[in-house]
Formats: structure tokens, C-alpha cells, sequence
């Protein structure tokens, strides 16, 4: 059973006006950050530095990227789907495929398997 280490979260371009208020998921559990969400703007990069177990190797990793919103349901902007083996390796950069095709939001994962 691997063990994932997620770096950093870049976002190319967010998907509001000013900045995104995200936060991550795995089987549909809140991840990180430890608070409620992280502001990120374009062109910038937040650090993670969380660890998990990926527990079976067959199936593909996949995290979810989320917009927190204060009077409306969050927005699921996309997933990053990750081929993970039991071999150390990396760092690797993953794209985020959109959830909503009108979506302008653009984001890399730097995770590696330790």
C-alpha cells in the first residue's frame, strides 16, 4: 500500500474574479487544509505537505478540488486522477480536469510516492 505526498497546489488561473477559496478531497473526505479553505490567485503556488495511504494500487487516485462559498453550495471545479503503483517515485505534476465545462479554473498537483 503506497503512501502519497501531496507537495503543492498551483493554480494557473482561478475560476472567480478575485481569488478561489479551495480545499481538497479523497473519497469524499475534506483533506486539507486544516482550516475551512486556502484563498489562491493565479499564478500561485500553496504547499500541502500532507501524507496518506493509497490502499489499492488498481484503482486510480483521485483528488478533488472544491470552492468553498459562504451562501451557496461549493463548487466541484475538478480531479486530479493519479495512476499510483507500489514504487517510490516522483515528484509528478497532474492537470485538473474540470467538473464544469464553463469553468475557467486551471490547477497542477505536485504530489510523489514515498
Amino acid at each position: 500500500m503506497p503512501t502519497i505526498q501531496l507537495n503543492h497546489l498551483i493554480c494557473i488561473l482561478n475560476d472567480e474574479i478575485d481569488k478561489d477559496e479551495v480545499f481538497l478531497k479523497y473519497k469524499g473526505k475534506k483533506i486539507w487544509p486544516e482550516g475551512i479553505y486556502k484563498s489562491v490567485d493565479n499564478e500561485e503556488k500553496k504547499d500541502i505537505g500532507i501524507t496518506f495511504e493509497h490502499k489499492n494500487v488498481n484503482e486510480p487516485m483521485v483528488i478533488e478540488l472544491w470552492d468553498f462559498d459562504y451562501l451557496s453550495p461549493n463548487d466541484h471545479l475538478g480531479t486530479f486522477t493519479m495512476k499510483v503503483d507500489e514504487k517510490e517515485g516522483g515528484p509528478y505534476q497532474t492537470s485538473m480536469v474540470l467538473n464544469e465545462k464553463r469553468s475557467t479554473a486551471s490547477y497542477i498537483l505536485n504530489w510523489e510516492i514515498l
